[in-house]
Order: C-alpha cells, then structure tokens, then sequence
C-alpha cells in the first residue's frame, strides 16, 4: 500500500486527467468535475505496491515532462491547457515505447473514471442511426469460395 498522494500530485493528476478528457468536447462535460485526483488516490491505495509504484511513477513523469517534450519550465499543472495537451501528444508519439505504454495506461485509467458517468456512457452508446453524418459504414463483404482453383479457403482473395 502506497501513502495517499501529495497536494502538488493531487493537482497534476487534476492537470492531466483534464487534458485528456477536457470540458471543450462534443461529449456533455469534462472529466475535471467527476474528482479525478481523489479517484486516482483511491487506485494508487488500494492496487498492489507494483501497480501503484508504476502509476505514481507515470504521473511524476508526465508532470515533470513539459521542459523535455515542449521546452516550458514547469509541472503539468502550471502549464497552459493546450500546452498540457501539447505534452501528452508528445508523449503518446514518444520514440521511447516504455514512455508510450506508462502514458497510455494512464489515459486507461482516466477512461476509468470517465466512464463511470451515466451522461458519458449514454453519450458514447448513441445509435449510429441517430447520428448518420460524419459516420462511416461499416459492413461484411460476402466472399464467395472458390474450392476449383486449388486454393485455400482462408488464403486472401
């Protein structure tokens, strides 16, 4: 069990759960009003020391990485809102694949909570016929067999 998370961890978890589930979306609101840093305590004390080592390791990276990804002196938390998004649009294209994968598991986590929300899920199981603009079709193509030409019915066509 890991101690509960420091002020300054509390508001770069706030930081960065809003930047990447911000208010400014077609969706009905913004991850910043369901309590993100209270929830990613909860996690980090209640998971075993290794995932929570590993998340609290993330969020250090993430909110110290503005000097080495945009060239800003400061924490996630004291940068701009686009410059935060900024930051982890450089951090998922990171060539470094350790960095990708701590960022993306920390994004799954942030989709957690954000999925908690009755709005958010209604929002997201909206039928595609009731929003048909801007969606693209998806569908099986029937393949005929062609058993004569000696080839294998699960070989491409």
């Amino acid at each position: 069990m890991m101690p509960r998370l420091r002020t300054f961890e509390l508001a770069w978890t706030d930081a960065t759960f809003d930047a990447i589930h911000p208010a400014e979306s077609p969706l009905p609101h913004g991850i910043g009003d369901m309590k993100p840093s209270r929830f990613l305590d909860d996690v980090i004390r209640t998971v075993p020391f290794e995932q929570s080592f590993g998340l609290r390791f993330t969020l250090w990276v993430v909110a110290l990485s503005p000097l080495f990804t945009i060239m800003k002196l400061g924490t996630i938390a004291s940068i701009a809102p686009r410059d935060r998004v900024r930051v982890l649009e450089r951090l998922v294209a990171s060539p470094i694949y350790l960095v990708r994968q701590l960022v993306q598991g920390l994004k799954a986590v942030a989709s957690l909570l954000y999925g908690q929300s009755p709005a958010i899920r209604e929002a997201l199981t909206i039928s595609r016929a009731a929003h048909p603009s801007g969606l693209v079709a998806l569908g099986r193509k029937k393949l005929e067999a062609n058993h004569e030409g000696g080839r294998d019915d699960h070989a491409a066509a």
